[in-house]
């Protein structure tokens, strides 16, 4: 999520790495304020780079349709409380407001929420709510609707796969009156308001809810600046404007600019950087890393990123089942990988090395851990001979007992990045006497396979605005089981590791919880249940007539409601 701002104490967040004090930030005019942060952190030399600002007393202009290009990761539900893709906030964020929202310094400020209050013991949060604002069909935002909400997300018929291991600690919410909900939790959970903020705890429509639950993921009501319009799977999206919008996060005080937004999937990296190229799209997310300084140097287009929070971008591993239920296996085939030749690889220099299970960006990311993770070729090799996988057959693949040392990849083909990871590492394993097998298969029976422990490495990410991601991953509570389904999809089950997280969950020291959640990286490294690759930013490019571009900076995503064209 976002990141401790070294030159604060207490409770506050730097969602980057800054290195002067900016909270005179949160008073400027927003195009000040991006235009000021963003020579503070180029002095720095960190942080994201922001999309060419209108000239000096441009006016937005109202009206025009705004055509986005996704990449191909196209999400099966449109419900936020069920969605779990790279593409769920840009998909989610025009239709669903938060209760929170997190501004460019990782502060929470009031969204859907006015005001909160924190029990002395962590356990009971008192919302206030905000008056005024009505979903899509009319209903009205309240502490019913609020309630309504937390239960969807908890309720195992919504077979919720993040919102409900985010707000685990939740057990019941007394409605005090119209404008007030007191939430009581299980236990103190640090990450509670931070969750709030991130679009997969985003507000459906309490009617909705309540009279077509099965309509929420293929016609989503909300009460976002856009009406969800249409659904073409495997095409697009449409939404229109909300022209009732009045409750806007930062401040945003009247409803979006544009007329209306389509996000079109377009799977190929080339696809979608030739349809910004003709003007086909106004605007791509996940710019091939190959065409970012293209885009830089192009006078017609403007670019702009941020590097998101959470999880770097990793390969998991099944420890459930061998070959990587022995970790000396899994070390080896960590030594072997030469990660920084796949990363500069596949990114074209556009992303940074991981250190460790969290990203910089994230508070209470651990600094200490440059370093442990390394490649030598000759160790794993080592460490392959204690594991009893000794002899070689005809291929080169090592052996044990008759047996190949044989793991099995899962692959979408969605992201061609992935693809090349996978076959890179498959490559480096091969030297090592490991054979990898890469399995082609949907998206839809990777999460299923995934689920049920069937296979043994797969690729991919997992962005989130607080080091509770460790929990939501690696926690043996979450690992799926017939009753419920969880994320730590490399099973891992560790009684110390789980100790450590549940402890920093709990704690309301800032200074303990971050020692915690060190401790818990470091036994991570030692673990290795994932080969961290990269932090990944999100790349954005657009056409120069597009302005107001923004970020939802609990996750790293684009956002629209103050985006407007400057010509049709």
């Amino acid at each position: 999520m976002v990141h401790r701002n070294p030159c604060n104490a207490g409770r506050q967040y730097l969602f980057l790495d800054v290195c002067v004090r900016t909270p005179m930030l949160t008073r400027l005019k927003p195009l000040l304020a991006t235009a000021l942060l963003a020579s503070l952190l180029a002095a720095c030399g960190a942080g994201p780079e922001e999309a060419a600002a209108p000239a000096a007393g441009t006016t937005p202009r109202d009206g025009g349709r705004l055509v986005l290009g996704e990449n191909g990761d196209e999400p099966a539900c449109l419900d936020p409380h069920q969605l779990s893709t790279t593409n769920t906030t840009v998909v989610g964020r025009p239709v669903f407001d938060s209760l929170l929202w997190q501004d460019a310094d990782g502060a929470l400020k009031p969204w859907l929420a006015t005001a909160w209050k924190i029990s002395d013991d962590g356990l009971t949060y008192t919302f206030t709510l905000r008056d005024g604002v009505k979903f899509h069909d009319g209903s009205v935002w309240n502490a019913e609707a609020l309630k309504a909400n937390l239960e969807h997300m908890r309720d195992p018929a919504t077979k919720s796969p993040l919102a409900a291991a985010y707000i685990a600690p939740y057990e019941d919410s007394e409605v005090v009156d119209e404008r007030t909900l007191k939430v009581r939790l299980s236990s103190p959970y640090s990450a509670f308001l931070n969750v709030l903020a991130q679009s997969y705890l985003a507000m459906i429509s309490p009617k909705q809810i309540k009279e077509d639950p099965g309509g929420t993921c293929e016609h989503p009501v909300g009460s976002g600046p856009f009406v969800f319009e249409k659904w073409t799977k495997g095409q697009s999206i449409t939404y229109r404007k909300n022209p009732d919008y009045a409750w806007g996060s930062d401040g945003h005080t009247g409803p979006a600019h544009l007329d209306g937004l389509e996000i079109r999937f377009l799977a190929e990296d080339a696809t979608r950087y030739n349809a910004l190229l003709a003007g086909e799209v106004d605007v791509i997310d996940n710019t091939p890393p190959a065409s970012v300084e293209d885009v830089k140097a192009n006078p017609d287009l403007s670019f702009t990123s941020i590097d998101r929070p959470g999880h770097p971008f990793s390969v998991w591993l099944n420890t459930g089942r061998e070959p990587f239920g022995d970790p000396r296996v899994r070390q080896a085939l960590t030594l072997a990988v030469d990660r920084q030749a796949i990363v500069n690889s596949v990114s074209f220099g556009q992303w940074k090395l991981a250190t460790g299970f969290v990203t910089p960006s994230t508070p209470d990311h651990a600094k200490g851990l440059d370093g442990r993770i390394t490649h030598d070729p000759a160790k794993a090799a080592r460490l392959l001979d204690e594991a009893g996988w000794t002899a070689k057959d005809k291929d080169g693949v090592r052996t044990k007992d008759g047996k190949r040392l044989t793991a099995i990849a899962l692959d979408t083909g969605v992201n061609p990045q992935n693809t090349q990871i996978l076959v890179q590492t498959q490559a480096a394993a091969a030297k090592a006497g490991i054979e990898i097998k890469i399995e082609n298969v949907t998206a839809q029976v990777s999460s299923d396979r995934t689920a049920k422990g069937d296979f043994d490495l797969s690729v991919g990410i997992w962005t989130t605005n607080t080091a509770d991601v460790l929990w939501i991953q690696y926690s043996s509570k979450n690992i799926t089981t017939g009753k419920r389904r969880g994320q730590n999809t490399t099973r891992l089950s560790d009684p110390q590791l789980d100790k450590l997280l549940e402890q920093a969950r709990a704690a309301t020291d800032d200074t303990e919880r971050a020692g915690l959640y060190d401790q818990a990286q470091s036994r991570l490294i030692d673990l290795t249940p994932a080969i961290p690759l990269y932090n990944r930013p999100s790349l954005v490019s657009a056409q120069k007539k597009v302005h107001g571009l923004a970020w939802d900076h609990a996750y790293g995503a684009v956002t629209f409601l103050d985006t407007w064209v400057s010509s049709p």
